[in-house]
């Protein structure tokens, strides 16, 4: 178990996603591209963290993406609007979300309501959530993502 010493610098543009685990004091699980780390702040601590390396809170950015992009439930986290975000499988304040960055993946739906997310590099993770609600958040983030670029192109 790679111990991430509560490093938000591991929340970059490497990161696949977020769970939240419970062994002993441990309360994520951070997947990167580079390997499999471990911190004591909850995936909310972390994301608020990240979120205040680019001059914000998580609430600021999750309130500015539901005014732009009218979401109401299950907001696209835009961490740092030109290219780092993620997105939750379910409602954030629930325990079993798990935080999916833009990185490409695919789907297999395993049963009603459980899929396994499949990155390219090779890991994959299951979750509770269907595979339309996954395609349908992930397209979320994405929009999102290139809206906020298109608002914000130099001229």
């Amino acid at each position: 178990m790679k111990d991430s010493k509560n490093n938000s610098n591991l929340i970059d543009s490497e990161t696949l996603l977020l769970e939240a685990v419970f062994i002993g004091k441990v309360k994520t699980r951070i997947v990167t591209t580079h390997g499999i780390y471990y911190s004591t702040k909850s995936p909310l601590e972390l994301l608020e963290d990240a979120c205040n390396r680019f001059a914000s809170t998580f609430e600021g950015r999750v309130m500015a993406t539901r005014k732009l992009m009218n979401y109401s439930v299950k907001t696209p986290l835009l961490i740092e609007p030109n290219g780092l975000g993620a997105f939750p499988t379910m409602s954030y304040r629930r325990v079993e979300c798990v935080w999916i960055f833009n990185h490409p993946f695919y789907v297999d739906e395993l049963d009603k309501g459980k899929s396994i997310v499949h990155f390219m590099n090779g890991i994959s993770v299951p979750v509770h959530t269907s595979k339309n609600v996954l395609l349908k958040q992930h397209q979320r983030l994405h929009t999102s993502l290139n809206i906020y670029s298109m608002n914000h192109r130099k001229k």
